[in-house]
Order: C-alpha cells, then structure tokens, then sequence
C-alpha cells in the first residue's frame, strides 16, 4: 500500500527557477517517476508500481499508479514546496534526505 504524502519544504531562491530546473532535470528521489501534467507553479509525476499479481489478476488490465504533485510557491523570501500524493516508503525518506540537504541557510 502507497504511502499518503502530505508535506512541504523550503528552497532558496524563486519558485519560476525552481519548476524550470525540475523540468529539465527532476531531482533523484523521482527517477521512477515521469511527470504527467503541469502548470504555471506546479508538477505532476506519476509511477506505475503494477505487481506482477495485480497484472495476473486482472488479465493485464489492472494499474496501480502512485502521483506526486509538488506545488510551487513564494514564502518568506524563498519557495515553499509542498508535496501531495501517494510514494513508496524508500521514496518518502529520500524527498526527506533531499529536502534537508537543500534547504535554505
């Protein structure tokens, strides 16, 4: 079972810069993940995670997707990140890592 994400962070500079980088290059906690949607200050990714006994069972036609959407916005002189959707466990400590590690000084 996915877990819930519900979550923010801090970035230095501003939000524009922010949704450009991630759409040239996502950051490493998303290398499963391939964005789906987007606008002006958010992204859409998507994984499929379908286990082998979801495709057995449903004959090839069942999908299990997992969907993050980081939304960018101005706060406080920097970028608040916020984070809504479904992840694997692995992936949630690794958006915690990277957060940590680029977070504002």
């Amino acid at each position: 079972m996915a877990d819930e994400v519900n979550a923010s962070f801090l970035l230095a500079g501003e939000p524009a810069s922010h949704v450009a980088a991630w759409r040239a290059t996502p950051p490493p906690f998303l290398e499963d993940y391939k964005r789906v949607d987007e606008s002006y200050e958010s992204l859409v990714y998507e994984a499929n995670v379908t286990t082998t006994f979801t495709k057995v069972a449903t004959f090839g036609f069942g999908k299990t997707l997992y969907r993050l959407t980081f939304t960018f916005r101005a706060a406080e002189g920097a970028t608040r990140v916020t984070v809504l959707g479904q992840a694997a466990e692995r992936t949630v400590q690794s958006i915690g890592s990277w957060a940590a590690a680029n977070a504002p000084s």
